[in-house]
């Protein structure tokens, strides 16, 4: 009909004035796939430039990264060392994974003891200094959805407390939400039976998560541990006895 006609034209006129931001935008999938090639490349040619910088490179491996904590330790270092981290597969085409491919003497060796998550720390350090820094380096923090519970942590029944206060009224409502039985007396927070929140082993769900984030319960530990080290005359020594592969 005339009408639909006239509507279509309008909605047509529309979309061709509407500003090219708001408009659908098509990535291309060669595009995505040559900018993530060029980043990967880019990548491996930076781990090759420190190994030719630097006589010393550690591998390490790492637990419940923090991106702050990381930045702190990086800077903290930066006269002496560097961090590089990456998906092990990137890691190790730079490294080289076997005899014929290696990017100098033995990386191999270390690219093979690769595994979960790494990192590589080059290093003008002595290996004392690196082994006094990791082994130092631990930072507490919340643990995120899905990261395993450390302890039992339960709540008792009657007024809810944050930091040994009385929680704050407006709180009730996000308890609740996060499957926590409560209700408001007279202003007061109160939970109505005993209430576990996690138990240890438990694979924290985002409501667990969550509620151990507003009592103030921290169950993840930020700490890295050394799996081996390759010096630049082309020696790999591993330095964990036993090295998951």
């Amino acid at each position: 009909s005339h009408r639909q006609v006239s509507a279509s034209k309008k909605f047509l006129q529309r979309a061709l004035n509407m500003p090219k931001s708001k408009r659908n935008k098509v990535v291309s999938l060669t595009q995505v796939k040559k900018k993530d090639r060029e980043w990967k490349e880019g990548l491996v040619s930076q781990i090759q430039r420190q190994l030719d910088t630097y006589p010393t490179v550690y591998l390490l491996r790492y637990e419940n990264f923090r991106n702050e904590a990381f930045k702190s330790l990086r800077e903290k270092v930066r006269d002496s060392s560097t961090f590089c981290l990456g998906s092990n597969k990137v890691l190790k085409v730079a490294l080289g994974k076997s005899e014929a491919e290696e990017y100098r003497s033995n990386l191999h060796l270390l690219a093979n003891d690769m595994s979960g998550n790494s990192a590589l720390l080059f290093t003008r350090l002595p290996q004392a200094d690196v082994e006094r820094m990791v082994d130092s380096f631990e930072v507490l923090d919340y643990a995120r959805a899905g990261a395993p519970a450390t302890e039992e942590f339960a709540i008792p029944a009657g007024p809810v407390l944050q930091y040994g206060d009385p929680i704050a009224h407006t709180m009730e409502p996000t308890l609740r939400k996060h499957g926590m039985p409560t209700k408001l007396n007279k202003g007061v927070v109160e939970l109505l039976t005993d209430f576990t929140v996690c138990r240890e082993g438990d694979t924290l769900t985002p409501d667990q998560a969550a509620l151990l984030k507003i009592f103030g319960v921290q169950m993840a530990t930020f700490k890295m541990e050394l799996v081996g080290r390759w010096e630049e005359d082309g020696g790999y020594e591993r330095l964990l006895a036993e090295v998951a592969r």
